[in-house]
């Protein structure tokens, strides 16, 4: 089986160009279900770190079912996490799925098919779908259906989609959730009567008041241009929808979500313009998306991101470059960012969880996942998993392992008898209470045995790690101030290796313990650790200090849509300042007073005066990283009067040094009016170290 794994995931891994170099690729890979493999990679790349996680699918394998799971079963509702919706299908497997209203109704944007029901019709954009038949395909959908009305005809614009003013006819279901006021509508009330919602035939109740919000039910939002063609039906009147998909046809969709962009074509790099983003965006991020082999195989991806120590994530044209290196022809982006995740059952334990590091530092709630699920017989105990698959240590390391039997088809099973634990040789170490103990370098295996069954786990205890590195990278702490200290090690393959809990640290200007706690003194410090033979050392900036930025001096002034009202010009008054003019609303977003302006090495932090003018908008930075991720950081609240410091920490993750780009006000709550006048001066960077 570890052949067949290998010959799936690519080993080593090494993605075309503009994929950074690929230094190493350690991969670790589990059978989850049968017609089910998971891999995931801990890259080494000229560019940085980059974790990959790994689903692949058989094409119509008999035991594998691919969901569309809507949060909580609805469109509008407050989201929900992948791991909240794989428990409750029952998934082995999950990854999130389309982008979203974000924050606000949380619906997909994108087509959704649940069970062969189409809950939502598709925009102009790429999205994944499952035949009858079980095979994957990456389409962009189209749809078309029609309204009968006391034997008139009239478009249906949509399902579960309110229409664009002045349009035709939408069909809204209980799953499109309450209807807002809409003064561009006439709502009927409807009751099914025969076939299956949304195509089917309904009794008109009544006339709905569209000025007011109307409970989840089932609707037929009429626009002008409909009215005028069929009239306004009677209570009592019968109406017939119908509709169809294509380039598959409706009948022969199991499920559908969105996404897009699409980004690999005819085994090439596509610049889709009908993507999220135009087709334009190139800035590293964590991603997800699916991929297709060319005998029918899906792949999934998650890359994590956003982690300078972790995993710097890709461009859309770097992810598209490794699911090339997969075989892949056809590739698409699902929802990505913070929205990225994927959720994994690891052999011996009984649901699903996360296996990525989600940037936001937790799961985000997000629109809707595709789940696997296995519907493969639960069978009698035939081995023994252990997590982690292979122990790499130190000696002197502690390392927690997890053993649990398993049936032939990877589920938890009843262990025939307790689960014994030896070490061979028994040299390398000792192994109690669900902890291996490593005391000698050299190779083995730890073996359990239960019954008759009897797994070994390889034992690759190591004298002299090939690398050791310590993080955080770039450690800052205040004068006589505390911070913690990590080591890493890893092997020349690239694969992690556990450490002993104290370690002998050393350190200049600062006193440190073996458990890696620094106490500063008032002078930066320097830090070493030697294991083997390998020397590990990094320096600790101590104190901070405040860097002038000529931020000021050349600001300009820009609004989200462009043309907006408002401008950026000095203000005598205040020598240096500059005064931020805007008028937030339904015609402008957000207003910014740019300058791309770098910040110095160490910067974690801003700081600036304002005279606050009480306007109730927010007021937000916009960085860039050293890799130009945008990052987007909150200020302070518009909130009062007169002048007043703010300081803007960085969050730990920035990779710096970076850029200062802009300074903006925007609405505190979506849709809020906000018209004023913010003064800013004294714009400084917040630089870690004594000098």
């Amino acid at each position: 089986m570890i052949a067949l794994l290998l010959g799936l995931f690519p080993s080593p891994l090494q993605p075309p160009a503009p994929f950074p170099h690929v230094i190493r690729s350690p991969l670790t890979t589990s059978t989850i279900a049968p017609g089910l493999t998971y891999g995931d990679y801990d890259l080494t790349t000229q560019g940085g770190p980059i974790v990959v996680h790994v689903l692949e699918v058989a094409p119509n394998h008999p035991e594998l079912r691919l969901e569309t799971v809507l949060a909580h079963d609805a469109l509008t509702s407050s989201g929900e996490t992948v791991s909240s919706m794989a428990h409750r299908s029952g998934a082995v497997a999950a990854i999130n799925g389309d982008y979203f209203d974000i924050g606000q109704t949380n619906q997909p944007v994108n087509i959704v098919v649940v069970s062969g029901t189409l809950v939502r019709t598709p925009r102009k954009r790429y999205s994944l779908v499952i035949g009858t038949d079980g095979a994957a395909h990456i389409v962009e959908n189209s749809f078309s259906g029609n309204l009968e009305i006391g034997g008139r005809t009239v478009p249906i614009t949509g399902v579960d989609q309110m229409l664009p003013p002045h349009g035709d006819v939408s069909i809204l279901t209980p799953q499109y959730g309450p209807v807002e006021p809409n003064a561009s509508i006439t709502l009927l009330s409807l009751k099914p009567i025969s076939g299956t919602p949304p195509f089917a035939t309904y009794q008109v109740v009544e006339q709905a008041d569209n000025l007011s919000k109307q409970p989840p039910g089932f609707y037929a939002a009429i626009g002008e241009n409909a009215i005028a063609i069929s009239g306004v039906p009677n209570p009592g009147d019968s109406i017939v929808a119908s509709g169809d998909l294509s380039p598959i046809p409706l009948d022969d969709i199991a499920a559908a979500l969105g996404g897009g962009p699409l980004i690999l074509r005819d085994g090439a790099w596509f610049d889709d313009p009908d993507g999220p983003r135009g087709g334009s965006y190139d800035m590293r991020a964590p991603q997800s998306g699916a991929a297709l082999l060319p005998d029918g195989t899906l792949v999934l991806f998650q890359v994590d991101g956003r982690q300078p120590d972790l995993s710097i994530g890709v461009t859309p044209r770097e992810f598209s470059a490794l699911m090339r290196a997969f075989g892949a022809t056809t590739g698409m982006e699902f929802d990505s960012g913070g929205s990225s995740q994927m959720d994994v059952r690891i052999p011996g334990d009984a649901n699903a969880r996360v296996v990525n590091s989600p940037s936001d530092g937790r799961e985000r709630p997000i629109a809707d996942a595709l789940a696997v699920i296995e519907t493969a017989p639960a069978g009698p105990a035939v081995a023994i998993a252990a997590q982690p698959q292979t122990i790499r240590a130190l000696a002197g390391a502690r390392v927690a392992v997890k053993l649990a039997a398993i049936d032939a088809n990877q589920h938890p099973a009843s262990a025939p008898e307790p689960i014994r634990v030896s070490v061979e040789p028994s040299s390398l170490g000792t192994f109690a209470d669900g902890t291996f103990t490593a005391t000698r370098a050299g190779n083995g295996d730890l073996v359990a045995r239960s019954g008759s069954i009897v797994s070994r786990i390889p034992l690759e205890i190591s004298r002299d790690p090939a690398t050791v590195s310590i993080f955080p990278r770039h450690p800052a702490v205040a004068q006589d101030g505390v911070v913690d200290l990590q080591a890493r090690a890893y092997d020349a393959r690239g694969y992690e290796i556990a450490l002993p809990e104290h370690l002998p640290w050393r350190a200049q200007n600062a006193s440190i313990s073996a458990d890696g706690t620094l106490r500063a003194g008032n002078r930066d410090a320097l830090v070493s650790l030697l294991l083997g033979d390998h020397l590990a050392d990094t320096r600790v900036a101590v104190g901070f200090r405040d860097v002038p930025l000529p931020f000021e001096s050349g600001a300009r002034f820009e609004t989200i849509p462009r043309g907006g009202a408002g401008a950026v010009t000095p203000d005598p008054t205040c020598g240096t300042c500059i005064a931020l003019r805007f008028s937030l609303g339904p015609h402008e977003r957000a207003a910014y007073a740019v300058h791309d302006v770098d910040l110095p090495p160490r910067t974690t932090g801003l700081a600036f005066d304002i005279l606050d003018d009480g306007s109730g908008a927010q007021l937000k930075v916009v960085l860039h990283n050293a890799i130009d991720e945008e990052v987007l950081l909150h200020a302070t609240l518009l909130s009062g009067h007169g002048w007043r410091r703010v300081v803007v920490p960085f969050p730990a993750t920035f990779a710096g040094p970076g850029r200062l780009t802009a300074i903006y006000a925007i609405a505190a709550r979506p849709g809020e009016i906000h018209d004023g006048t913010v003064l800013i001066k004294n714009v400084k960077a917040v630089v870690a170290g004594s000098e």
